[in-house]
């Protein structure tokens, strides 16, 4: 599978009870091979004070179903707050979602859907990134504005740059900026450096036919200008609003090895389980 058709599998989007929208991704912490979390990763803001998130999988593969049709169906993810684990650092505007229980009921009634996972080992380590030029191409996989092909549950595809060097924390906070076109919907989305012919490098070598692919980040945020001119940072609201504001295409890109935060939230949630089990 090439990697585009396989990050279209990736994403998903999430409406919540609060009729508001915003892009996550399936990813699994891996602990061992017989030992996985499978999780939704998105912004915190995404799915805050939600009681309950509804999400759309396809049952089938487009290209090779004989009537390229794409079945579909609906999940109702309740008690959503309990199944909330959050990066623990509260200026880190990311969460993962528990997923295991859907998953396991996909299992026992042996459904099958066409849905892919991010995992530990997609995830660079600091020299990739530091090995990195300021501006390289990238791609971002979502629904701005809600959009995206609901008759074949398609996301949307986006093209740009880095704005700031991935490797160099933004303001001092683990963030990097790209430069895209950034709007209501993209909470949440994966940004992927992504070259599909060859690429240089930082010291100046051409690699001919290198398609690279490098998991950077997740979009959180972007810089807006108000009526005064006045350049601040804000939350793409994932409901649709009317606002006199003007984008200046810089999204604001959480680091993809904060993840790393989340799974140690984890490890201890799973330290704290087997020591009541001892106790128990």
């Amino acid at each position: 599978m090439d990697y585009m058709s396989f990050l279209s599998k990736v994403v998903v989007k999430i409406t919540t009870d609060k009729n508001s929208s915003g892009t996550g991704f399936f990813y699994e912490f891996i602990y061992s091979k017989d030992t996985t979390i499978p999780v939704i990763l998105t912004n915190k803001h995404v799915i805050e004070e939600s009681s309950s998130i509804r999400i759309t999988l396809s049952k089938n593969e487009y290209f090779s179903s004989e009537n390229k049709i794409v079945e579909k169906e609906d999940f109702l993810l309740k008690d959503l707050q309990n199944r909330i684990v959050n990066h623990p650092n509260s200026d880190i505007d990311l969460c993962a979602i528990i997923i295991a229980d859907m998953l396991k009921k996909f299992q026992d009634e042996s459904v099958k859907m066409d849905i892919a996972f991010l995992n530990d080992k997609n995830l660079p380590n600091i020299n990739d990134l530091e090995d990195l030029k300021f501006a390289e191409e990238v791609i971002m996989i979502g629904y701005p504005n809600g959009i995206s092909d609901t008759f074949n549950n398609f996301p949307v595809f986006r093209k740009g740059i880095t704005a700031t060097h991935p490797a160099i924390n933004f303001d001092g906070t683990p963030h990097f900026l790209i430069d895209m076109t950034i709007v209501p919907g993209s909470s949440g989305s994966p940004v992927f450096l992504y070259n599909a012919t060859g690429y240089s490098t930082k010291s100046g070598e051409f690699i001919f036919n290198g398609e690279r692919l490098m998991f950077l980040g997740i979009n959180k945020a972007v810089f807006i200008a108000d009526n005064f001119g006045e350049i601040k940072e804000v939350q793409e609201p994932t409901k649709l609003i009317s606002h006199s504001t003007i984008g200046i295409n810089l999204g604001i890109i959480i680091n993809s090895l904060e993840i790393n935060e989340i799974k140690k939230e984890f490890n201890k949630l799973l330290e704290n389980s087997e020591m009541n089990g001892n106790e128990n």
